[in-house]
């Protein structure tokens, strides 16, 4: 793995870390809350 993707591996965690803390969105047609981790892992995906 070269430098580049590990430091944005650990980017990328450490920004999915920080959007856990951000309160859930509830929906009341779904039981399971929207979080905004799953921005997070949509946007490592792009890289």
């Amino acid at each position: 793995m070269k430098t580049k993707e590990m430091v944005f591996a650990a980017l990328f965690a450490a920004f999915i870390a920080v959007l856990g803390m951000i309160p859930p969105i509830p929906l009341g047609f779904i039981p399971v809350p929207i979080t905004a981790q799953t921005l997070g892992v949509m946007l490592a995906g792009c890289f």
